[in-house]
Formats: structure tokens, C-alpha cells, sequence
């Protein structure tokens, strides 16, 4: 396994670590000397390292060439989760970097129980480690920003900058309301309004699919906005908004998913149908 450290001023042929980064390399990944290291500065470049001394305070790399970093996805996918309850958005964060999201936005809604705060430095600033780190384990060569956090509401002016996007959400039963996601589009000739639901309906037979509406996409996207709802999904007049903005909703299949997963299936799902994973 390559061992990888984010440095973010790489110049010459030598780098010294100290602070977090000295031990996150002597006592986390347990190198010593000699021991080699990939050294990438979050900005698309990366190198080949040997740790050439260490001791209690710094460590010293000796650069040995550049390499080609793990090419990113063409395709920008920006993920806005509602933060769903308990320590389910550090594991929206990790996996949806793993995959190949490039943005993630925490965000709040009508029906939100976990509410974040943009002044709440300490939360932001663990997932923003949290999206380091997958960064690293990933082999990805740039850093994928964590926003803050925002209301459902502050994204809307931001719909018509993206190309395409999708909203995966349960259809049919009485309610009106929402599933857990909306994917949105700026792409008006895909409008379409399909019934919506809560969590607790039962599933139709009859919507519309996320590979159909993919398939009707013009050309290839390169930018793709997915919002993600709360546990109880979406209130309608949030809908409403986001489909008066170009949103379009679609179905992520008979099954229902918790918020935490929605997210995460949609990305991967434009990204396998437009050829940036398998």
C-alpha cells in the first residue's frame, strides 16, 4: 500500500515536517528512514519521497521525481447533504471523496433535526480532516473542499452554473412530500414532476429512473449538482423551488435508502453511466 501525505509547499528536493504532519508520518503511518512516501500538495501534482532522517521533532524528505497523479473524475459532481443525525455526515464525507465527488455542501432544511451552524469551527473543521484523509487514502491528488454550511434555500442561485442534475427521490403514494434527495438541473428540457414521497409510503411500479433521465441528458455534463433532504425528506415547497430553478426528479430504484446512502448512489451512478468509474 502507498503511503500518502498532503504537503502543501513542495519546492525543491528536500521537504521538513514538523507539527501534525511529523506525526502523522512517524507515529500514525509508522515510517522510518529510508521508508518511501507520496507527497502531494491538493493542487494536482505529486511526488515519489524517502524519509531521509527523523527524529522527535522533524522529519526530512528527500524528493526523488514527480508522478502522475490518479487522473480526477471529468465530470464535477457537488454533493449538498443535508447533515443527517448522530456521525452519518463524516461517513457521507469519506465515501462520497472516495468516489469521486468533488464538493461537498452541509446543508440545513425545513425539516433538518441535526441544524449546522457555519460557526461551529470545531465540526467543520473535523470534516474537513475527515475529507483530507480520504483524499489521501484514495490516491486523489486534489483536496475536496467541504463547504459552509448553508440553507437548502442559498443553493438555488447557484442551480443554473451547473450543467446537469438529477433528483433521486421515492415516487407514489398519498403524500406529496419528498423522498431523502433532490438532484437538480439547469437542463429545462429534462423538466419533468414526478409524485413524490416520505420515507414511510409504499413504492410504485410506475417512475421516472435515474438512467433514463441520463440517458436524455445532451451531451456530457461536466458539472452536476446533487442535494441531498433530511431523514424525512424534503418539505414541498422546497421542491417546488428547486424544480422552479430547472430541477428534475428521478427514481434511485424500488428501494427505499436512508439519506446517508441517497447521496452517495446518485454520484456513483452519473459517474459509472458517463464512463468515470468501473
Amino acid at each position: 500500500m502507498i503511503r500518502r501525505l498532503l504537503v502543501e509547499s513542495i519546492a525543491g528536493d528536500r521537504v521538513a515536517l514538523t507539527g501534525e504532519q511529523h506525526h502523522r508520518v512517524t507515529r500514525v503511518l509508522r515510517l522510518r528512514r529510508n521508508d518511501a512516501i507520496r507527497i502531494f500538495d491538493g493542487r494536482g501534482n505529486e511526488y515519489e519521497a524517502v524519509i531521509e532522517s527523523a527524529d522527535h521533532a522533524q522529519a526530512l524528505l528527500r524528493v526523488e521525481r514527480p508522478v502522475q497523479p490518479v487522473p480526477e473524475p471529468q465530470i464535477k459532481i457537488t454533493l449538498c447533504q443535508a447533515v443527517p443525525r448522530g456521525d452519518a455526515m463524516e461517513r457521507v464525507i469519506q465515501k462520497g471523496v472516495e468516489i469521486g465527488v468533488a464538493e461537498i455542501i452541509p446543508i440545513s432544511t425545513r425539516r433538518s433535526v441535526a441544524r449546522p451552524r457555519s460557526g461551529d469551527s470545531a465540526k467543520l473543521a473535523r470534516w474537513r480532516k475527515i475529507a483530507l484523509h480520504a483524499v489521501e487514502q484514495s490516491g486523489r491528488a486534489y483536496l475536496v473542499p467541504v463547504a459552509d454550511p448553508v440553507t437548502a434555500d442559498a443553493l438555488i442561485p447557484r442551480l443554473p452554473s451547473f450543467d446537469l442534475a438529477l433528483v433521486p427521490h421515492v415516487a407514489g403514494g398519498d403524500s406529496s412530500e419528498p423522498f431523502a434527495s433532490v438532484i437538480l438541473s439547469a437542463a429545462k428540457d429534462l423538466d419533468h414532476t414526478v409524485p413524490a414521497q416520505r420515507e414511510t409510503d409504499t413504492v410504485p411500479a410506475s417512475h421516472t429512473s435515474i438512467r433514463t433521465v441520463l440517458a436524455a441528458s445532451a451531451g456530457r455534463p461536466s458539472s452536476v449538482a446533487i442535494l441531498i433532504g433530511p431523514e424525512g425528506g424534503f418539505a414541498t415547497d422546497e421542491v417546488e423551488r428547486f424544480r422552479a430553478a430547472g430541477a428534475r426528479t428521478v427514481s434511485l430504484g424500488p428501494r427505499v435508502l436512508r439519506s446517508e446512502t441517497a447521496g452517495l448512489v446518485a454520484a456513483t451512478i452519473a459517474l459509472y453511466h458517463f464512463g468515470e468509474m468501473g
